[in-house]
């Protein structure tokens, strides 16, 4: 940092630019695996004018706590909402977020009007 912005507070985790954050949600339900309960999904709804960079950010990312601090960086827990590779704004673009009462996760998508239910339905192991 440099300048008056030496005096300023970082940031606690950053986000490519253009991918415009929509939505933020604190899991509290018990569905999903212990590790993201406390944690933060966050909608993103995509970028349209990163050229010359290629479009991105129509995802929801999670982004791990521990004690109201981020306790890692975040990572990308749905994609594939624009299609591949993004076309005139994205197919599906997610925007709202909301627990089920059974702890499902679910998106809202501005762009089809759809609303996707994320739901874990255990691990599976392979030998």
């Amino acid at each position: 940092m440099q300048g008056r912005c030496t005096a300023m507070k970082p940031p606690l985790l950053g986000f490519p630019g253009h991918w415009a954050p929509n939505d933020l949600l604190f899991y509290g339900a018990e569905q999903f695996p212990e590790r993201y309960r406390g944690g933060a999904f966050i909608s993103f709804h995509g970028s349209w004018n990163r050229d010359p960079l290629p479009q991105q950010g129509y995802d929801v990312v999670f982004v791990p706590f521990v004690d109201g601090e981020p306790s890692g960086d975040y990572e990308v827990f749905a994609s594939a909402f624009a299609g591949d590779p993004p076309k005139d704004g994205g197919r599906h673009r997610p925007v709202g977020l909301a627990v089920a009462p059974d702890g499902s996760l679910f998106v809202s998508d501005d762009r089809s009007g759809w609303i996707y239910r994320i739901r874990f339905v255990g691990l599976t192991q392979t030998r």
